[in-house]
């Protein structure tokens, strides 16, 4: 789970301290609190310790798996693979994992089902921060269209420009992976297509996904942030396309393959040390997984949203997802990033997505905004500020 601890605050909340159990001390509420649908209360916390609040980062649950069972994924034409037991190293319960700072984990009875709160009766831990989930977990016609336009760029970026918002131009300078080198040249593919080379897209969709398939249990951790990269791109391609017949498989992989990858990712990220020539490479690739990591469920409610009439079922798990407080570095040279940074402290700042949206103000200049603001912004506020829709 995704949450925050501030350093000011060292008391358990009411509700653990009367159950005796341990508190996670997160923040605006601990684990516990947030599955159990309680009233999460700090015997020293406001509101207004925001500003001294720091994300700590542990295992988001984005993935609802139930057991470590192997599960058939259809990966092609007339194909399926089956999905095996997590390997070595990975925790085949990433998604019922428990934080790091806390050896006791949260009792089964624990688990958050994000589709509850449609219907049941709203309990008081909404009043604090699910509110305002509700409020924005349904997206206009509008924003749906924005972010969908917005999403499809980045075909034509990659294919121009060899980079996109959630890929780094620094991650790919020196080494380049075969599926990185695939979804560029299928990038390309895409935006010069005919009727005659759209059997050949398809076809080559379908096998390049295959090969990351049958390549997946020896990827190291850069090639695994490059599978998801090139799924991510040929999920855009098929989704919201539907001339070109693939939705449907589309479809079934992002819930079997993309969901399951990501997640993955992001567990391997936490317990998989890297090591980078430079502060600016270690934080680009970093940077880089937290961006695809936090597009991949993105992506999957776009598409919720699309096929649900605009409802979102992955606001619970966006919100809690972190960005860097400094959008500008991302486009920053390694010298303007050298000196922005002050070392590395202010380059690892970051803030939680809910966060950044909440000190949006409406009708707000929108020209310092990078692409990926925009992308971010619109999806939550742009029912609240039309305005947005436009940029």
């Amino acid at each position: 789970m995704l949450s925050y601890v501030s350093s000011t605050r060292k008391k358990s909340c009411r509700d653990c301290v009367k159950s005796k159990r341990r508190c996670d001390l997160g923040y605006p509420c601990c684990k516990r609190c947030f599955t159990k649908g309680l009233n999460c209360v700090y015997p020293n916390a406001s509101v207004n310790e925001a500003e001294e609040v720091v994300v700590r980062l542990t295992t988001p649950d984005i993935l609802p798996l139930a057991n470590d069972e192997a599960t058939a994924v259809e990966v092609g034409s007339g194909g399926s693979y089956q999905l095996p037991r997590p390997a070595p190293g990975i925790d085949p319960h990433l998604l019922q994992s428990s934080d790091s700072s806390s050896p006791e984990s949260v009792q089964d009875d624990s688990h958050y089902d994000p589709h509850q709160y449609r219907s049941l009766e709203v309990p008081p831990i909404y009043d604090q921060l699910l509110g305002q989930l509700h409020d924005i977990s349904h997206l206009s016609e509008g924003q749906i269209r924005a972010s969908i336009k917005r999403l499809r760029s980045f075909i034509p970026q990659l294919a121009y420009l060899g980079s996109t918002p959630f890929m780094h131009a620094a991650q790919y300078s020196n080494w380049q992976p075969s599926a990185y080198q695939d979804s560029c040249s299928l990038s390309a593919l895409y935006l010069i297509r005919t009727p005659d080379t759209t059997p050949i897209l398809r076809k080559s969709i379908d096998a390049k996904v295959s090969s990351l398939v049958a390549s997946s249990s020896g990827w190291t951790l850069a090639e695994h942030l490059a599978a998801v990269q090139a799924l991510i791109i040929y999920q855009i391609i098929r989704l919201f396309d539907a001339d070109l017949g693939l939705q449907q498989l589309a479809e079934k992989q992002d819930k079997h393959l993309l969901e399951v990858w990501s997640a993955h990712l992001w567990k391997r990220y936490f317990n998989e040390k890297q090591t980078f020539p430079s502060c600016h490479d270690s934080w680009a690739f970093e940077e880089s997984l937290r961006r695809t990591v936090l597009l991949s469920v993105f992506l999957r409610g776009i598409w919720n949203c699309v096929r649900s009439g605009g409802y979102c079922d992955q606001v619970h798990i966006l919100a809690r997802l972190p960005l860097t407080r400094d959008f500008s570095l991302w486009q920053s040279d390694v010298g303007e990033w050298n000196r922005k940074a002050e070392g590395t402290m202010y380059a690892k700042s970051l803030m939680a997505y809910l966060d950044f949206t909440a000190g949006w103000k409406n009708g707000a200049t929108t020209d310092h905004l990078t692409e990926w603001e925009k992308l971010l912004i619109i999806a939550c506020r742009g029912k609240e500020d039309p305005a947005l829709l436009n940029i």
